[in-house]
């Protein structure tokens, strides 16, 4: 699955610096753009092109960006282009409840203030040396490996997450998510000069206690310098013999977001509609264990659902579909949850040194991309498919006239 970068019309559409570079992973994903200033509006010409880019490479990096100058404000401005952004399970609740447990889909959702967040800690750790971009968005997530006052004494590693798209467990799922990498560890003192060691921990949380042992292994093969961990979906499934493909494309998977809902349907194998690229979406018999219910396979029982979908992941976690993506300060990296999975590295926490930080801005988009902005989303449509019916505000759309 190799294509090839227009690196001439690259440079028609933004300037004679622009590069791409590609593939970035062995199987044919990823694309780095260099010379491209997201502080500028896009032109619908521009914004097609990375749209493009996205659908054959599933992976996007436009890197460099300038953090004395692109705010947070530019970055969801960006994210409006692919999707409505999403306000973050973690910056509301559900039914008075967290929203990432489970709870009534259609309790009341109130959104978390900042200064009430858990993240609005991390400003506190590094004083005058480190702090969040600003911003009060709730389509922001924070995510950092610190939150407090720097730690004296033993610096602790966990584990990574687990195989996951984002938010699949809703009818309209995510389709596209993004990193802004603001600060990266550049401690290498483990042995074998990475920043961390291998965790020695062999206990399978958060997977389940009887999760197969080869499965097991190479759901905790991570990467051990806060890489972001990928599997590439799309060509897992083109490596699959043609009758294989079109008996899996047949299949139907019930998602549901609690234990106690009837479910929906989703197909286990998407089409781009750009690329017209097959992929799996999430074929994970449970992404979030203990949080969100397992998936059932339409037709099959739960334990047939469960060994199914084992062998269906352990065919893509194999090294030939798996990328670590490292992130620089300063780089936006976008990726198309229907033709990847991800998962969070092993990290240092109770850290007490910046050279042991990371931090990074999370955004993620549902919906249909817009060439254009403002987006002219239905009110009927954010209010089934948007937390709050959240729209960008015009101070977000018009940053550069805000900034």
């Amino acid at each position: 699955m190799n294509y090839e970068i227009d690196n001439k019309r690259l440079q028609i559409l933004f300037g004679a610096n622009a590069r791409g570079e590609t593939p970035l992973a062995q199987s044919g994903a990823g694309v780095r753009f260099t010379g491209i200033d997201l502080c500028n509006l896009l032109s619908e010409e521009q914004v097609d092109f990375l749209l493009d880019a996205l659908s054959r490479f599933r992976i996007v990096c436009v890197a460099g960006q300038d953090l004395a100058r692109f705010s947070l404000a530019h970055f969801e401005r960006f994210a409006n282009h692919w999707g409505a952004p999403v306000p973050h399970p973690n910056n509301f609740t559900r039914g008075g409840k967290p929203a990432q447990q489970d709870g009534a889909s259609d309790g009341p959702i109130e959104l978390i203030p900042y200064d009430e967040r858990i993240v609005a800690a991390v400003d506190q750790t590094f004083p005058g040396q480190l702090q969040c971009l600003p911003h009060e968005s709730p389509t922001v997530l924070v995510v950092s490996n610190f939150g407090g006052n720097a730690r004296e004494g033993a610096v602790e590693v966990r584990g990574g997450g687990s195989w996951h798209t984002d938010i699949e467990y809703e009818p309209l799922p995510i389709y596209v998510s993004m990193f802004l990498a603001h600060r990266m560890p550049t401690a290498r003192s483990a042995p074998g000069g990475t920043w961390i060691e291998e965790p020695g921990d062999n206990t399978p949380r958060p997977y389940f206690e009887d999760t197969d042992d080869e499965l097991l292994r190479l759901r905790t093969r991570l990467p051990l310098n806060g890489d972001t961990a990928f599997a590439d979906t799309a060509a897992a499934f083109a490596a699959l013999p043609i009758e294989k493909q079109t008996e899996l494309e047949r299949v139907q998977l019930r998602r549901r977001l609690n234990a106690t809902d009837g479910g929906w349907l989703a197909p286990l194998v998407r089409t781009n509609p750009r690329s017209g690229i097959k992929s799996f979406h999430s074929p994970v018999w449970a992404s979030r264990p203990r949080v969100r219910p397992p998936v059932e396979v339409e037709g099959m029982s739960m334990e047939d659902s469960r060994a199914f979908l084992d062998r269906l992941e352990a065919h893509v976690l194999q090294p030939q579909f798996r990328y670590n993506h490292l992130h620089v300060p300063g780089d936006v990296t976008i990726w198309d949850n229907y033709m990847t999975l991800h998962n969070s590295p092993p990290i240092k926490s109770n850290i007490g040194s910046i050279d042991d930080a990371r931090l990074l801005y999370r955004l993620a988009c549902k919906g249909e991309p817009s060439l254009s902005l403002p987006r002219q989303d239905e009110p009927e449509w954010l209010a089934v498919h948007i937390t709050g019916s959240y729209t960008s505000p015009p101070e977000i759309i018009d940053v550069e006239a805000a900034y």
